[in-house]
C-alpha cells in the first residue's frame, strides 16, 4: 500500500510551533517591519522547520494586487520585440508574476484602449512601446496611468521609468567605419523621427559626418516607418538615381528585409556593388549575405532592465524620481562591406 504524503505546513501549524496568532504569522510573511526582532525570528525559524510555503493568491488577495503585469508592444511578430519580451517575461514569472501581451500593430487607438483596460484592476504594472511619442491623447493617458510604467525604448515627456537604447553611439560607429572605408554617398533608411529609435539614428548619422567636416548627404536620407514595404520603396528609390550611395544603412531589421529586396532587384552585389549596415543581430542579418556589418545591442538585457525597473517601482510606487537607463549599442563587422569600386579595383588586380 502507497504511502499518504504529509499534509503541508499551514500558516497555523507555524503559529502553534512559533508560539504565537496566526495574525502575527501574517504581519511576518507581509510586513515584517511591524513585528519585533525575537518574534520575528522565531517565526521565521518555524517556517523553515516546517517547511511551509505561503500561497502567493492568497498574499497577492491581501495585498489588493493582481500578480499580473501587462505588456504592450507594437508588434510581437518583430524577432527583436519578441526577443525583448521573452526576456522580460522571464524575469517577471521568477518573481511571480504573470504577463498580459497586448499586440497593438502600432495602432495609436489601440493603444489607447489596451492602456485603459488593464490599469484598472488587471495588472500591477504595465510596460509599453508606444509608436508616436508625440501623440496627445497617449501622452495625456500615460501620464494620468494608475499603476506603474516603464516605456520601453521610448523618450516621450512623461515622469515615468524607461529603458532605451543609445542607437545614435551605434549609427555614429557605422557610418565612422564607412566613412573610414572611403564611402561619401552613404544611404539612410530608417524610421521617423516620431520615436526615439529613429531620432537617435537620424542623430548619429549626422554627426557623424559633422565630426569630419564632411556634408551630410541628406538626400539620401529617407525616414519613414518601420515596415518592409517601406523599406523596399525607400531603398530602391535610392538606388535609382543616377549618383546612387555606395553603402546602405538599413535602420532596422524589418526594413532590412526591404531593402535586400531592392538590391536584388537592382542586380547589385553586397559588398562588391554596395556595402550594407544593418542594425540588431537578427538570424536574417546573420545568414544573408551574412553576416551582415550590425549596429548590436543586447535586447534580453533591454527586456530584463524594463522587467526590473518595473518590480522595483512596484514595490515602492512613490518616493523617487523616474529612472532613465540608456543601454549601449556596438559595431559588429561582418562581410557585408568594402572600400567603393571594390569589384572594379579586385577585377584590375586580377
Amino acid at each position: 500500500m502507497a504511502a499518504i504524503p504529509p499534509r503541508p505546513a499551514t500558516i497555523r501549524d507555524v503559529a502553534r510551533a512559533a508560539g504565537v496568532s496566526v495574525g502575527t504569522v501574517s504581519r511576518s510573511l507581509n510586513a515584517p517591519e511591524t513585528v519585533r526582532a525575537k518574534t520575528l525570528e522565531r517565526v521565521r525559524a518555524a517556517i523553515v522547520a516546517l517547511g511551509f510555503k505561503p500561497d502567493p493568491r492568497a498574499q497577492s488577495m491581501r495585498r489588493r494586487n493582481t500578480l499580473a503585469v501587462g505588456i504592450i508592444i507594437d508588434d510581437i511578430s518583430n524577432p527583436v520585440h519578441a526577443a525583448i519580451f521573452t526576456a522580460a517575461e522571464a524575469v517577471l514569472r521568477d518573481r511571480g508574476f504573470f504577463v498580459r501581451l497586448v499586440n497593438t500593430s502600432g495602432n495609436a487607438r489601440r493603444e489607447a484602449e489596451a492602456m485603459d483596460e488593464l490599469q484598472h484592476g488587471h495588472v500591477d504594472g504595465l510596460i509599453v512601446t508606444i509608436d508616436d511619442e508625440g501623440d496627445p491623447g497617449c501622452l495625456e493617458r500615460l501620464r494620468g496611468l494608475r499603476v506603474p510604467c516603464v516605456l520601453l525604448d521610448r523618450a516621450a515627456d512623461v515622469p515615468l521609468d524607461s529603458v532605451a537604447t543609445d542607437h545614435a553611439a551605434g549609427m555614429q560607429q557605422a557610418v565612422d567605419y564607412l566613412l573610414e572605408l572611403g564611402h561619401r554617398r552613404i544611404g539612410l533608411v530608417t524610421f521617423g523621427t516620431e520615436m526615439h529609435p529613429g531620432r537617435d539614428r537620424l542623430r548619429g548619422f549626422r554627426q557623424a559626418f559633422a565630426d569630419k567636416g564632411l556634408p551630410c548627404p541628406l538626400d539620401l536620407i529617407s525616414a519613414h516607418a518601420l515596415a518592409a514595404d517601406l523599406g523596399l520603396a525607400d531603398a530602391a528609390a535610392l538606388l535609382e538615381r543616377r549618383s546612387r550611395p555606395t553603402a546602405l544603412v538599413a535602420g532596422g531589421n524589418q526594413i532590412l528585409v526591404g531593402v535586400l529586396s531592392a538590391i536584388q532587384r537592382a542586380g547589385l552585389s553586397v559588398p562588391d556593388d554596395l556595402s550594407l549596415v544593418t542594425c540588431d543581430r537578427t538570424e536574417l542579418a546573420a545568414v544573408y549575405p551574412g553576416p551582415i556589418t550590425v549596429i548590436d545591442r543586447d535586447l534580453g538585457e533591454l527586456g530584463r532592465t524594463a522587467a526590473h525597473l518595473l518590480l522595483e517601482r512596484i514595490a515602492a510606487p512613490a518616493g523617487r524620481p523616474p529612472r532613465r537607463v540608456m543601454l549601449p549599442t556596438s559595431l559588429i563587422l561582418g562581410r557585408s562591406c568594402a572600400a567603393p569600386g571594390h569589384r572594379r579595383t579586385a577585377a584590375l588586380q586580377g
